[in-house]
């Protein structure tokens, strides 16, 4: 009887090693699943940060505005300026 009761712990113990030998063997493929999950998912963004980086690298550089922009530009200052000192000037002939 004792030898039996002896031989089921043993069983019982051999059972319980196995199952949790399964179980770390499955959690050691999860991890490893997971780092390379995650190694290729770096990869990925690696791949996407250089190609970023290359496009960034082959525009070109936006260029000046042609100069004809300037004498506008001026022009149109100096013509609003012109309006505003008028005006200045006639108010103060209606005031004096």
């Amino acid at each position: 009887m004792e030898a039996a009761s002896e031989e089921a712990a043993s069983e019982d113990a051999a059972s319980e090693e196995a199952a949790s030998e399964d179980a770390a063997s499955e959690e050691a493929a999860s991890l490893e699943a997971a780092s390379e999950e995650a190694a290729s998912e770096t990869a990925v963004l690696a791949e996407a940060a250089s190609e970023e980086e290359a496009a960034v690298e082959a525009e070109p550089v936006e260029a000046e505005p042609p100069q004809a922009v300037m004498p506008a530009a001026r022009a149109r200052a100096t013509t609003a300026m012109q309006i505003f000192l008028s005006f200045i000037s006639m108010i103060s002939l209606v005031f004096l």
